[in-house]
């Protein structure tokens, strides 16, 4: 969750407090560089483009997007594309889309890795901003701003969000 808020808080400054606005155009996790503390930070502009407030509503959520695919490989654990046979292949948000708007699968599809780090409502939180993100309809997917503050609550005061543990 802590890779996932700062990639968040890394895009909203793109998109929010450059001026011109930064579009990444290439968000992916392979482009998200981790420090020893597991402080993420973006990495590769070389498809980032500076645009006007004419692009930006259009080219923004293409950022938004991407950042919806790397929330899913972190919460499921899995590839964003996998070979299903030499000659076929499944999207991951292909696979996930039907079993994420059921919220009884969830339990069975997260990452057994963080499944016991979360409470499972969080984790039904994440799965549905993950959901927005990835709507085919750029209009109906969250400025990253938005998703910033859905997940700040999330992530525990020590690792930069501001939810308080009890022990």
């Amino acid at each position: 969750m802590k890779i996932a808020l700062d990639t968040a808080r890394g895009l909203e400054y793109l998109h929010e407090h450059c001026r011109p606005p930064v579009i990444h155009r290439d968000l992916k996790s392979s482009n998200i560089l981790l420090d020893s503390s597991f402080n993420a930070k973006i990495s590769d502009f070389g498809l980032a483009v500076s645009v006007g407030v004419h692009g930006r509503k259009l080219t923004d959520k293409s950022d938004v997007y991407a950042f919806g695919v790397v929330l899913l490989e972190l919460l499921l654990g899995r590839r964003p594309v996998e070979k299903l046979s030499p000659s076929q292949c499944q999207s991951l948000v292909t696979w996930a889309m039907p079993q994420l708007t059921d919220r009884s699968k969830l339990p069975n599809i997260v990452d057994p890795v963080i499944k016991d780090t979360m409470d499972l409502k969080h984790l039904y939180q994440v799965a549905a901003m993950a959901v927005l993100c990835v709507q085919p309809e750029p209009s109906y997917r969250p400025l990253i701003t938005d998703v910033l503050h859905s997940l700040v609550p999330l992530v525990p005061v020590e690792l930069g969000g501001t939810l308080r543990l009890t022990r």
